[in-house]
């Protein structure tokens, strides 16, 4: 399994998690209300010091399609350029801080909105993904029923589903009874 800094990798998750609150394919919202985006911040540890606002839930919808676009983005050029958009859009101000006692790189300006801070983390860790071990990590699941996006930690890059256990099955499923019925058309 390849590893990312882990920095990229918690980073990373926070854009595949929020990209995948939404199913494109199946017009399924996953992330309905303010308490499932805050729940979604919990998971990431992130603290922001009010509560999420309807406001923040909006930022947060706005936020999917531009994060989507970068995994599905057909070279590093082209997923550099929108991930270098969005931290200037976000008004990334990378510094360093040691608020929590060690040393480490804060992207975010200093009291930045959530929405805004998870944007930049995101991109960052995003960006280290396409640079150090190319934009070809970067995938849509291409299940039938899926759009959800992932990033390849394979060492031959050969994943092709978001999760082997659910979309592969039914892609390996569903190959089985095509094979049976073109087998024996009376099935």
């Amino acid at each position: 399994m390849v590893r990312f800094t882990s920095y990229s990798d918690g980073s990373v998750t926070l854009a595949e998690d929020l990209v995948n609150t939404y199913n494109i394919v199946r017009n399924v919202e996953k992330m309905p209300d303010v308490a499932a985006l805050s729940a979604l911040l919990d998971a990431h540890g992130v603290r922001p010091p009010a509560a999420p606002t309807e406001a923040d839930l909006a930022a947060a919808r706005e936020l999917r399609p531009v994060l989507r676009e970068v995994f599905g983005a057909p070279d590093a050029a082209t997923a550099v350029a929108l991930l270098n958009d969005l931290l200037a859009a976000r008004g990334a101000v990378p510094h360093y801080t040691d608020h929590d006692g060690s040393w480490h790189l804060h992207v975010a300006a200093p009291g930045a909105p959530v929405i805004d801070q998870y944007a930049v983390n995101a991109a960052m860790g995003l960006l280290t993904v396409v640079t150090t071990t190319g934009v070809e990590r970067l995938h849509v699941c291409v299940g039938n029923r899926c759009a959800e996006v992932f990033v390849d930690t394979s060492r031959n890059l050969s994943r092709r589903f978001c999760s082997p256990q659910i979309c592969g099955n039914r892609a390996t499923a569903a190959a089985h009874r095509a094979r049976r019925k073109a087998a024996d058309p009376a099935l």
